[in-house]
C-alpha cells in the first residue's frame, strides 16, 4: 500500500497559468469569455441582450454593459411615451413593454409603469409654456446677432449685459419706458418688478420693433428649436433615471417633473407662441421681414470687419 502524503489544500495554491500548462494559439485563447467574479454578478440581475441590439453589432463578441442596454431602452420609452401618451391604451402599452423592455424590466418589471403614471401626471400650463416660448426666443436671438456671453459674469449679470446690449439700440422702445429702466425687464430675479410673465410683460416686449422682428423669425424656426430641445430632454432624463435604478431609490421618479414634451403639449405650446404675436403685435408682417433684412446686412458688415481686421 501506498503511503498516504497530506498536502495543503488546493485553495492556497497560487492560481495556474493555464496557456503555460496547455498551450493555445493566442486567437482562440483571447476569445474565451473572461470569468466574472461573483459580487459582479450579484450587484445587478442579469441583463438580456435582445435580438435587435445584437444584430446591429459588427461582432457577436461585443460587449454591451448593463447600463448602455438599459438606458437604451428608457430613450425608446421616453420616446414612445412623449408621442403616444394621450392616446395610449394599457393593453397596447404591456405590449410594447414586453417586446421592447427586457433589460429594463429585469431590473424592476414596475419600472415603465411607475414612468408612465409619473408622466401622465406632469402636464404643461399655460405659464410654463409661455415662459418656454419666450426664454427660448431670447436664446434665439442670442445666436442670430452673434451675442457672445460673457463666462466670468453671474446670471444675472449677464442678463443684463444682454438686455441692455439688444434694446438699448432700439430708440423707439426706449422712449416707451418712461420712468423704468431695460432692468425691470429682466423676470425672475429676486430685485425684478415681475416674477412672471405676464400681460404687462409681454405688452411691453412688444413695444420693441426690434424685438418683435426676431420673434417672428423664432416662429419659423420653432419646430427646430422644439424638437432640438425634447431631444435633449429625453437624454437627459434617460440618464437620470438610469441612476436611479441603479441605486433603487424608486421614490424618487414619483415626484419627477422634467419630462420631455409630449406631442399633444408641443402643439398646445405651438398654437400659444402664435396667439401671443397676434395678440400683442397686430403690425403688418412686411415691417418684420424690412427690419429683419436690415438687421441681417447689418451683421454681415460686422462679421466682414471683424475677419478684416
Amino acid at each position: 500500500m501506498l503511503p498516504i502524503v497530506y498536502t495543503t489544500s488546493y485553495i492556497n495554491y497560487p492560481q495556474l497559468n493555464l496557456q503555460q500548462l496547455y498551450p493555445i494559439p493566442t486567437q482562440y485563447y483571447n476569445m474565451i469569455p473572461t470569468k466574472i467574479m461573483c459580487d459582479q454578478t450579484c450587484q445587478f440581475p442579469e441583463i438580456i441582450l435582445n435580438e435587435e441590439v445584437s444584430e446591429n453589432t459588427d461582432s457577436n463578441h461585443q460587449i454591451y454593459s448593463k447600463e448602455t442596454l438599459v438606458l437604451q431602452e428608457l430613450i425608446l420609452l421616453l420616446k414612445y411615451l412623449s408621442k403616444n401618451i394621450s392616446l395610449l391604451k394599457d393593453k397596447a402599452f404591456e405590449n410594447f413593454a414586453s417586446q421592447n423592455l427586457k433589460n429594463l424590466i429585469s431590473q424592476n418589471c414596475d419600472i415603465p409603469n411607475i414612468l408612465k403614471k409619473r408622466y401622465i401626471q406632469v402636464n404643461k400650463t399655460k405659464e410654463e409654456m409661455t415662459k418656454f416660448i419666450i426664454r427660448r426666443c431670447f436664446q434665439f436671438i442670442k445666436t442670430e446677432i452673434n451675442y457672445q456671453e460673457k463666462d466670468n459674469l453671474g446670471a444675472e449679470e449677464r442678463d443684463k449685459l444682454f438686455y441692455h446690449t439688444f434694446f438699448s439700440s432700439d430708440n423707439e422702445f426706449m422712449k416707451t419706458l418712461d420712468n423704468d429702466t431695460i432692468d425691470d425687464l429682466i423676470p425672475f430675479r429676486k430685485e425684478s418688478k415681475l416674477k412672471t410673465i405676464n400681460d404687462a410683460y409681454l405688452k411691453q416686449l412688444f413695444r420693441s420693433s426690434k424685438f418683435s422682428a426676431y420673434y417672428y423669425k423664432f416662429l419659423t424656426q420653432f419646430s427646430t428649436i422644439y424638437q432640438i430641445e425634447n431631444e435633449e430632454k429625453i437624454q437627459k432624463m434617460a440618464k437620470q433615471i438610469l441612476q436611479i435604478i441603479f441605486t433603487r431609490d424608486y421614490d424618487k421618479i414619483k415626484v419627477y417633473r422634467r419630462f420631455p414634451w409630449k406631442d399633444h403639449e408641443f402643439l398646445k405650446c405651438e398654437n400659444r407662441a402664435q396667439e401671443i404675436y397676434s395678440k400683442y403685435h397686430p403690425q403688418k408682417i412686411k415691417n418684420e421681414k424690412k427690419f429683419l433684412k436690415k438687421e441681417s446686412i447689418k451683421l454681415e458688415k460686422i462679421e466682414l470687419s471683424e475677419s478684416i481686421s
